[in-house]
C-alpha cells in the first residue's frame, strides 16, 4: 500500500482478547488444581479451558488484524490479512452511524459504509475512534457519490448469524461455573443445581434458532420475512397498510432496563407483525426498508 499522510490511525480493540486471556487464565488454574487433587472432572474443564484458549488466539487474531487509516482523500480499511483497501470517499455512496442500546450501561456503536458497487461494510466505533469516523462521514457527505435511482432498489440480505455467535461464545463463558454446580457442588439439591442448566439450554436453542432461520430480504418491489422456521412470508410494499419502529423496555434486577427493538406493521389482511432487529448493527437496513414502503404508499396515492 502506498504510504500517506494519515490523519488518523485505528487499530484493533484489545479489550475483548485481554479479557477471553483472563478467563482462560482462570479456567486453567482451576483445571490444574482439580487435577492436582486427583479429581476426574479436571477432563472437562480442561477441554473448556482449550476451547477458551482457541477464543483467545481468534479474537487476538482479529484485534491484530484491524486497521482503519484516514486521509483527507479516503481510507484504508482491514478486518483481516488480505483483505485491506483502499477506499477512495468518491467510491462511497453513504456513510452512517447506527447504535443501540442492551441495557443502561451497554451500548453500542457501529459506522456502515456503502460502496457504488452496493457492498456493506461496518465495523464498531469506540469512543476514541468518533473524531475520526466524524472527519470520514464529512468527508463522504462533501464528496461522496450519489446513488442513482436504480441504487435505491437493491436487495438488502439481514441474517441473524451474527448475533448467534456472539450469545453462543457469552453463552459458552458460563460453562465453567455450570460444571461446578452440577459436578462440584454436589451438596446442592439436584433441582438447584438444574435451573442455571436450563437457562443455559434455552440460550443456546434460541441462539441456534436465531441464526439459523432469522433472515429479512430487502427488495425492488417487497420484502421476505422469516423469524421462525414457521412463519417464512413475502410481503409486497403496497400490501402494508401502517407501519413503524419501536423500542421495548423491559425492567429487570436492581433497577436495570433491557432494551429491544422491533418493526410493527400491518398487512392487508389486517395481520399485525413484529420483525425484531439489532439495532446497533441494522438500523440503517431497518430505515431504508421503512422508506421503501412509505415511497411506495406515496406512489399510489
Amino acid at each position: 500500500m502506498k504510504e500517506r499522510n494519515w490523519k488518523y490511525k485505528i487499530t484493533g480493540n484489545w479489550f475483548g482478547p485481554m479479557v477471553i486471556a483472563i478467563t482462560t487464565a482462570v479456567s486453567g488454574g482451576f483445571t490444574f488444581w482439580l487435577y492436582t487433587a486427583h479429581d476426574g472432572a479436571f477432563v472437562g474443564l480442561g477441554g473448556l479451558t482449550a476451547f477458551f484458549a482457541i477464543i483467545c488466539v481468534l479474537s487476538a487474531y482479529g484485534a491484530m488484524s484491524f486497521k482503519l487509516l484516514v486521509d483527507k482523500d479516503g481510507f484504508y480499511f482491514r478486518t483481516k490479512p488480505g483483505n485491506g483497501r483502499y477506499y477512495r470517499y468518491s467510491e462511497i455512496c453513504s456513510m452512517w452511524l447506527s447504535s443501540g442500546r442492551e441495557t443502561d450501561t451497554q451500548e453500542a456503536t457501529y459506522c456502515n459504509f456503502e460502496t457504488i458497487e452496493g457492498k456493506r461494510s461496518r465495523f464498531l466505533v469506540l469512543d476514541p475512534h468518533l473524531d475520526a469516523v466524524d472527519y470520514m462521514i464529512e468527508r463522504v457527505e462533501a464528496v461522496g457519490s450519489r446513488r442513482g435511482d436504480d441504487d435505491f432498489d437493491r436487495e438488502i440480505v439481514i441474517t441473524g448469524k451474527t448475533e448467534s455467535v456472539v450469545i453462543i461464545i457469552l453463552v459458552i463463558f458460563g460453562f465453567p461455573i455450570l460444571y461446578l454446580m452440577l459436578f462440584g457442588w454436589t451438596t446442592m439439591p439436584l433441582i438447584f443445581r438444574m435451573i442455571p442448566v436450563a437457562i443455559l439450554l434455552f440460550s443456546i436453542v434460541r441462539a441456534f434458532s436465531h441464526g439459523l432461520f432469522y433472515i429479512l430480504k430487502i427488495q425492488k418491489d417487497g420484502f421476505y420475512c422469516r423469524t421462525n422456521p414457521l412463519n417464512g412470508r413475502y410481503y409486497r410494499y403496497s400490501d402494508i397498510l401502517d407501519c413503524c419502529l419501536v423500542e421495548s423496555q423491559r425492567n429487570m434486577r436492581r433497577s436495570a432496563t433491557r432494551y429491544g427493538y422491533y418493526m410493527k406493521f400491518t398487512d392487508c389482511e389486517n395481520q399485525t407483525h413484529r420483525v425484531p432487529y439489532n439495532k446497533s448493527l441494522y438500523e440503517g437496513e431497518i430505515d431504508e426498508l421503512v422508506a421503501r414502503i412509505k415511497r411506495a404508499k406515496e406512489d399510489e396515492a
